[in-house]
């Protein structure tokens, strides 16, 4: 019995080796597909290939026309498409072509998922709202990916990290993971402050980012937190803390030590998953986006504080 488990970015990689001790799973392969080959991305599937038994790591650069980089995926992933020998299959980027298409082309095994961040409890987000248009629908033909509705139905069980919100399949079919627990030792009565980073331009405008830089320079913050996908850090004249390739929540806690957090920034996997072990969490939302009503709604739900900006 052999497991394979696709991966797509450092969080993911984090996170699935608590699935794998869940499942018990001793013996499996491992694909990891990245765009960005981080510091997190190489830190992450060096821990992986210590417990793999074969291993392949894919990085594409980003092409100008992107149908060229699922192309380059499809290509350099063609040996995976082969076995089909796999009794169950672990992955979590439902929407990503490349991998589904490959988890797709192994339809007998038991499909186990688990979450990728705040994008599984986001009801408007990529899991839930699949495009209609012609360039999208193109893609998915010359890749051999099947709708979001089709993998749905075919999780067995969907690993989750939070468990007061709906995710991409119904309760009845998810499982819990608690990965970050409130600790009651001592706590030094000098707080540390972190302004999260985002690939802002995924998801703000350049007015909207302006906004946040200046309201952000306010604040007193200690260091700032870099995204493996952020290709500009805000001018906002913070300390970048050197995270040693670990994500971000690791490298917070490292940090921290006994000092009490706080975190700053927009709403992201980082404020829900150390939650529990902060003092505070302040979101910064910009007032104009059609994604903030919810995202604002989500925060208060998390223990956050929402700010309109």
């Amino acid at each position: 019995m052999k497991t394979l488990v696709v991966i797509r970015t450092p969080f993911q990689a984090w996170l699935v080796q608590r699935v794998l001790e869940k499942e018990k799973v001793v013996n499996f392969d491992l694909v990891y597909f990245t765009q960005n080959n981080s510091e997190e991305d190489k830190y992450y599937y060096n821990q992986l290939t210590l417990k793999a038994a074969r291993a392949d790591y894919i990085f594409v650069k980003p092409k100008r026309f992107d149908i060229i980089s699922h192309m380059f995926f499809r290509l350099k992933a063609n040996k995976w498409y082969k076995n089909a020998n796999y009794t169950s299959v672990i992955f979590a980027s439902i929407n990503a072509l490349v991998p589904n298409s490959l988890i797709s082309k192994h339809r007998k095994a038991k499909l186990i998922t688990f979450d990728d961040g705040a994008a599984n409890i986001v009801s408007k987000g990529i899991f839930c709202n699949e495009s209609s248009s012609i360039r999208f629908r193109t893609y998915r033909f010359l890749i051999g990916t099947v709708p979001l509705n089709v993998i749905k139905k075919r999780i067995s069980y969907h690993y989750t990290m939070y468990r007061l919100y709906d995710n991409i399949i119904e309760n009845e079919r998810l499982r819990y993971i608690d990965c970050f627990n409130k600790n009651n030792d001592n706590k030094s009565n000098i707080t540390k402050t972190y302004f999260i980073g985002a690939p802002f331009k995924e998801t703000m405008s350049q007015e909207q980012i302006s906004r946040l830089e200046n309201y952000v320079k306010n604040l007193k913050v200690d260091f700032y937190i870099t995204h493996p996908r952020e290709r500009k850090n805000l001018n906002i004249g913070v300390e970048v803390l050197n995270k040693y390739g670990r994500i971000a929540e690791e490298a917070i806690i490292a940090d921290a030590g006994d000092c009490p957090i706080i975190l700053i920034g927009w709403f992201s996997t980082v404020m829900l998953n150390i939650g529990p072990l902060c003092e505070s969490r302040i979101v910064l939302l910009p007032k104009d986006s059609l994604q903030t009503p919810e995202l604002f709604e989500l925060s208060k739900k998390a223990g956050c504080t929402p700010i309109l900006i």
